[in-house]
């Protein structure tokens, strides 16, 4: 039984009962419905970035022991999901002597007979059908005269999937174009390290006689420290002269008068003589507003405020 046509790309359909067929040339594989385990699944969820990270929980202690991978698309209003055994199927297709050098993509029986209106013949014991919307295998017996599944004018969907241990039956020319990349590569990346050490090589130099010209200090955290206890002095004076700018643009009322602007430790003191506190907070309230930790009082016709730097 052939299951596959003459193109430059083959389709192959790939069962546990398909005979051993030698090809060459560029293939596509669709697995059978005994190759994986699917479900139709309806859930409050848009975006099937959303759908994949439930799928194992989904599959959950259905599944016979081993290690799966899962895929899922959006099928009307539901999702269709499945599970599958890479190494299961990686280990079939070796079997059928099908080169992995030679496979151009692998879909699932699911995307590519949902729309079989009637059963068909994968083998001597076995056919495909619908049922329900999902494609299952079913005993030959069930439908006697379904005709041979014929893929010569098959359509592929978009609908792929990734085996992530393909390499297990990659055959020895596959192996030697990635021995040869895998030393590109090397080479590659060996010039790289080279080039990159000389330049932090000549870099370094350069720091030394950076260091040197400046009087600087001989390690990068001593040179940081002093840069910044330079940057905190840098800001005090900052701060300072901002105050007393703000200060002595002020515009008093008529009533009122400028007493003192005192620079002291760790503050700085302004004081104005006015009528009330009231007064005293509304005509500084810019410097309060701008500059904070501050603090006033109001003593016998003095408003004082006090901000600390």
């Amino acid at each position: 039984m052939n299951l596959g046509f003459n193109t430059k790309a083959r389709a192959i359909f790939v069962d546990t009962d398909s005979p051993v067929t030698l090809l060459e040339g560029k293939v596509n594989i669709i697995l059978s419905p005994s190759l994986y385990w699917v479900k139709r699944v309806s859930l409050p969820v848009k975006y099937l970035r959303d759908v994949k990270p439930l799928i194992p929980s989904l599959f959950e202690e259905q599944l016979p022991e081993g290690k799966y991978s899962y895929s899922a698309y959006k099928d009307g209003d539901d999702f269709l999901i499945f599970a599958y055994n890479d190494k299961e199927i990686l280990d079939l297709i070796a079997s059928k002597e099908i080169s992995s050098a030679n496979i151009n993509n692998i879909y699932l029986a699911q995307s590519e007979f949902k729309d079989l209106e009637a059963p068909v013949r994968i083998s001597d014991n076995s056919i495909l059908s619908v049922q329900e919307g999902v494609v299952v295998k079913l005993p030959a017996l069930l439908a006697p005269e379904a005709p041979l599944l014929d893929l010569s004018k098959h359509h592929f969907s978009k609908q792929t999937v990734h085996l992530t241990r393909f390499n297990q039956i990659a055959d020895k020319r596959s192996q030697i174009v990635f021995a040869s990349i895998l030393g590109f590569l090397i080479v590659m990346f060996a010039t790289e390290w080279l080039i990159t050490s000389s330049k932090v090589t000549n870099i370094i130099e350069k720091q030394s006689a950076v260091f040197s010209e400046h009087h600087l200090q001989s390690t990068s955290f001593q040179n940081e420290a002093i840069q910044a206890k330079l940057n905190a002095v840098f800001e005090r004076q900052t701060r300072i002269r901002d105050i007393f700018n703000l200060a002595l643009t002020i515009k008093l009322k008529d009533d009122e008068q400028m007493q003192q602007i005192v620079l002291e430790k760790n503050k700085i003191v302004i004081a104005i003589k006015t009528p009330s506190e009231a007064r005293g907070q509304k005509s500084l309230s810019k410097l309060k507003k701008r500059f904070k930790r501050t603090t006033a009082r109001f003593d016998n016709g003095t408003y004082i405020m006090e901000i600390t730097l």
